[in-house]
């Protein structure tokens, strides 16, 4: 509880224009903002920018932030999706689509997760290779909820759509990757 007070009195300094207030924000939700840049597929001197951009952007409309909505870093995460889905569509990503719906069945979907349950290293490489087939924003969906253990409702927030379509999403990411890996050892 005293973290979400202090940041709630440093957001209220910086609302204020408490330039050092501002300073320890960027601190607080930098390194946040930078991770999740990545691992949309940003390079590292673009996700530096974008950064920066991002915490500009997000201190010059600190007014708009509302606790009861998202922690500050999730606020900032949200702001910091929608630059990089607008820089990755600037730079013209075209990601390899692999039809998702086709031929995976539930009993499909059972057999991978036990077969996943005790992968080999290979059965990694490979799904960390198809992972990397993905468009940046499936990318992004799986980091947040697999790899940074999000709660969808937080997910929602960032990406702006509801956590029912995210979790059909999901599933669907999760189907395209078994059918990929699939395919590649068949």
């Amino acid at each position: 509880m005293k973290q979400t007070t202090d940041i709630g009195r440093l957001v209220e300094a910086a609302q204020r224009g408490d330039g050092q207030a501002c300073g320890v924000l960027v601190k607080r939700c930098g390194q946040p903002v930078f991770s999740l840049l990545l691992r949309m597929g940003i390079d590292t001197l673009d996700a530096e920018e974008l950064t920066q951009d991002v915490l500009l952007r997000g201190l010059q409309h600190i007014d708009d932030y509302d606790p009861i909505q998202a922690s500050l870093p999730t606020w900032f995460c949200r702001i910091a999706y929608r630059m990089a889905l607008n820089h990755l569509r600037r730079k013209e990503v075209q990601p390899l689509s692999v039809d998702a719906d086709e031929g995976v069945t539930d009993e499909a979907n059972l057999q991978m997760v036990r077969h996943y349950q005790e992968p080999d290293n290979s059965m990694v490489d490979r799904l960390q290779e198809a992972i990397g087939l993905l468009d940046p924003d499936e990318q992004t969906l799986i980091s947040l909820f697999y790899y940074d253990e999000l709660p969808l409702r937080d997910i929602a927030y960032i990406t702006g759509q509801s956590a029912n379509a995210l979790a059909v999403r999901l599933y669907r990411i999760r189907q395209k990757l078994h059918k990929w890996i699939k395919h590649e050892s068949s």
